[in-house]
């Protein structure tokens, strides 16, 4: 297995635009697919990173400095045939990795061994591709293929998936042979999945974020009438910080970015001032090891 440094990536850009100048502004990839756009903010809120990026609802800062990011050409939520993949580009914008398939793909992870896990929810599959862009695993979902077949999807450690599985209002962890191993049921459509390192698991959706413990019990819940302010209407991206905050974007809400800590308190938010496209993956390039998202 190839072994692979997660520290916090820096790259040295030249400034791609200007945002309000934000202080303490935590720096991150977004997801932008309401300006068609993977865009890099800045520690002051600017932009200073862009690239083309077509419906992309993942993002990930690789430890090479590169970006990786899924996409979906001429999408359209009732059809399965548009073109989509994963692309890695470099900070120059040089796309250095292409897979492409099609249907709807919103999930994407590079891998702990260098492959990449793709979630096709048009197909109600994972797959999974080396870097030569070949499939060398696929593994076919419990719910039914579509567009609403799956959100995010993450690689566990112990190399197990964790998948978002929105039509089914569930959680579901498979074996790397597509073994059915845990549900995780909830009241509500997921989008998000973080599985702690105590073996708690955080799963977010629409209006709602919970924590679940090892036996299915909820431990923690944070519903967006709780922080009425915030506006919340899609709990989408998120990334637990190392301080056991949650940084969160909110999908189409009042306020896209916020913080909150875990007795449910918001301890920074995004700038009324500040415009933000539409979108739903986030990666904060301010915390070191692997991202927990």
């Amino acid at each position: 297995m190839r072994k692979v440094f997660w520290g916090v990536v820096v790259w040295s850009l030249c400034l791609a635009g200007s945002a309000l100048a934000v202080e303490g502004f935590p720096p991150m990839l977004f997801a932008a697919e309401g300006a068609h756009k993977i865009i890099r903010y800045g520690t002051q809120g600017e932009v200073v990173w862009e690239h083309p990026a077509e419906m992309a609802r993942d993002v990930w800062a690789l430890p090479n400095s590169n970006v990786l990011f899924c996409v979906n050409e001429g999408y359209d939520s009732a059809r399965h045939d548009n073109r989509s993949g994963v692309l890695e580009v470099t900070p120059g914008n040089k796309v250095v990795f292409a897979f492409w398939t099609t249907g709807q793909v919103w999930s994407c992870q590079r891998m702990l061994d260098g492959n990449t896990l793709v979630g096709a929810s048009s197909q109600g599959r994972l797959l999974v591709v080396n870097p030569e862009s070949k499939i060398v695993k696929s593994i076919q979902l419990v719910s039914a293929p579509g567009h609403s077949c799956q959100r995010n999807v993450r690689e566990l450690p112990n190399g197990d998936f964790l998948v978002a599985e929105e039509s089914a209002h569930a959680v579901r962890q498979y074996s790397p042979e597509g073994k059915l191993l845990r549900e995780i049921k909830v009241p509500f459509a997921p989008y998000s999945v973080v599985r702690l390192d105590g073996g708690d698991t955080i799963v977010c959706g629409q209006q709602t974020m919970v924590r679940v413990d090892g036996s299915g019990q909820v431990v923690w819940t944070l519903q967006g009438a709780d922080i009425p302010e915030m506006r919340i209407r899609w709990f989408a991206g998120i990334q637990v910080l190392p301080n056991g905050n949650i940084f969160i974007c909110n999908a189409g809400g009042g306020v896209p970015f916020l913080e909150v800590s875990p007795e449910r308190q918001v301890v920074w938010h995004s700038p009324a001032s500040m415009a933000i496209p539409m979108g739903h993956g986030v990666h904060r390039l301010d915390v070191g090891g692997r991202p927990r998202k």
